[in-house]
């Protein structure tokens, strides 16, 4: 159940973060803090921060590691709506996304998710995430590093290199 929950939450965070164009939104410079949770997990997530500058400041970079195919968005007013078809643990996951906010400074959304087959017996996922300006980076922090809150002596770490990890992550 564990795995089933890392892998959930690092497939909605990485697509969240996935596929935009040069027209959307650009975060202010600084440091953001970030907040997912699964509501088919009981409200489980993480929390992070990452220093963002011009050099790391799209809002969804592109991975080129993700697996996904189909992905669009569009934007609406406050609002960007994405969606995609991604390939995740031997299950193909269809993604929607919805955002609001000002985006320079905050935004929240919600992300849905469907898996044929179910992944590790889930069907479906809700991930919430919510984002905010929280002023300048912290001293030695360099775009792009992010620090995962609440978990000691962790530092800072390379989401991108767990989320490549993922697969080989051992259940406990």
């Amino acid at each position: 159940m564990r795995r089933t929950a890392l892998i959930v939450l690092a497939l909605g965070t990485t697509v969240a973060f996935t596929a935009i164009a040069q027209d959307m939104p650009r975060r202010d410079p600084g440091l953001w803090e970030m907040k997912t949770a699964l509501a088919e997990m009981g409200g489980m997530g993480m929390s992070f921060q990452t220093c963002v500058d011009d050099s790391v400041d799209d809002l969804m970079p592109e991975d080129p590691d993700a697996q996904c195919d189909d992905q669009s968005y569009r934007r609406d007013g406050n609002r960007i709506v994405f969606e995609a078809t991604c390939r995740a643990d031997g299950s193909i996951a269809k993604i929607r996304g919805e955002f609001t906010g000002d985006f320079a400074r905050n935004y929240r959304g919600e992300i849905r998710t469907t898996y044929t087959p179910p992944l590790q017996g889930m069907a479906s996922s809700t991930m919430t995430m919510e984002a905010r300006w929280a002023g300048a980076c912290k001293p030695g922090q360099k775009p792009g590093d992010v620090i995962m809150m609440g978990m000691p002596g962790m530092g800072n770490i390379n989401l991108e290199e767990m989320m490549k990890n993922m697969p080989q992550m051992q259940t406990r």
